[in-house]
C-alpha cells in the first residue's frame, strides 16, 4: 500500500511539473489602434498584466547599421523615444556589462500631477548574421538603483523588443513591441490610453534621428552576439 501511495504521489508531482513547464503566457489577437505616415500601431492583452501590450511597425529610410548607431547612443534616447526624459548607462554591483549587453536607466516624463516613472533595464543587442537583422531585447532588473530620483515611481515591469530588418541597402523595417507597468495607482484605462502612442511616436522619432550626420557615417553593424533564434514577438517574457 505504501509503495502504491508513493508511486501515486510521484506521478502527480511529475504531472504538475510538466504542466507548469509547458504553461505559456496567454495573449489576445493584435488590434490596430492608430497609424501615422505609414507607421501602424497595435495593442493586445496579455496574462502578464491587466495593461495592454503595444506594437508598432514602420519603415525607416536608413540601413540597419545607422539605426544601430542611434540605438547605441543611449543618452540620445530622449530625442526620439516616447516621453523619455532621461537615459544613461549605469553600473550595478554584481551585473556584468559586455559590448552587446548594458544596463540603462530610463526616466519617463508624466503629465502633472502624476509623478515621473523610472526603471533600470538589462538591454541586449543580437544579430542574425545571415539576414543582418538586428534585435534589441530589454527587461527590468530587480537590483536596487542607488541613484534613484526622488519623487519618481519605480516601474515594476517592462519588456521590450525591437527588430530592425533590412529592406534593401538604404531602408529598414522597424518592429517595436513594449509591455510595461508604470506602477503606482494609475487607473488602467489611463495607462492604456497613454501607451497607445509609444511605438508609433518612437519609430517616427527614429526617422528623424537617422538624418543626423553623426549616425550616417555608420557603415557596418557593431553587434556581434548571435541571435538566439527565438521569436520574442510571440510573448514578451524574460
Amino acid at each position: 500500500m505504501r509503495r502504491w501511495q508513493c508511486a501515486t504521489v510521484f506521478v502527480m508531482v511529475m504531472i504538475s511539473i510538466a504542466v507548469t513547464a509547458g504553461a505559456e503566457i496567454r495573449v489576445s489577437k493584435w488590434k490596430e489602434v492608430n497609424s501615422r505616415d505609414g507607421i501602424v500601431g497595435y495593442t493586445r492583452m496579455t496574462s502578464l498584466t491587466d495593461l495592454e501590450e503595444v506594437k508598432a511597425v514602420g519603415a525607416v529610410d536608413a540601413p540597419v547599421a545607422v539605426i544601430e548607431a542611434v540605438l547605441r547612443d543611449v543618452e540620445a534616447a530622449p530625442q526620439y523615444m516616447y516621453k523619455c526624459a532621461e537615459a544613461k548607462e549605469v553600473n550595478l554591483p554584481g551585473l556584468t556589462k559586455t559590448d552587446d549587453i548594458g544596463y540603462v536607466y530610463n526616466r519617463t516624463s508624466m503629465p502633472w500631477p502624476v509623478d515621473d516613472r523610472y526603471v533600470v533595464v538589462r538591454s541586449q543587442l543580437m544579430v542574425d548574421a545571415k539576414t543582418e537583422t538586428l534585435y534589441v531585447r530589454s527587461h527590468e532588473v530587480t537590483e536596487n538603483f542607488p541613484q534613484a530620483p526622488s519623487g519618481a515611481v519605480k516601474m515594476p515591469l517592462i519588456r521590450y523588443i525591437m527588430i530592425v530588418t533590412p529592406l534593401g541597402k538604404s531602408k529598414s523595417k522597424v518592429h517595436l513591441q513594449v509591455l510595461s507597468d508604470p506602477g503606482g495607482s494609475l487607473p488602467t484605462f489611463v495607462v492604456n490610453l497613454f501607451s497607445k502612442s509609444v511605438g508609433v511616436d518612437t519609430i517616427a522619432g527614429l526617422r528623424e534621428m537617422v538624418k543626423k550626420k553623426k549616425y550616417q557615417t555608420a557603415k557596418a553593424l557593431v553587434t556581434t552576439t548571435p541571435w538566439t533564434g527565438i521569436d520574442y514577438t510571440r510573448q514578451l517574457d524574460r
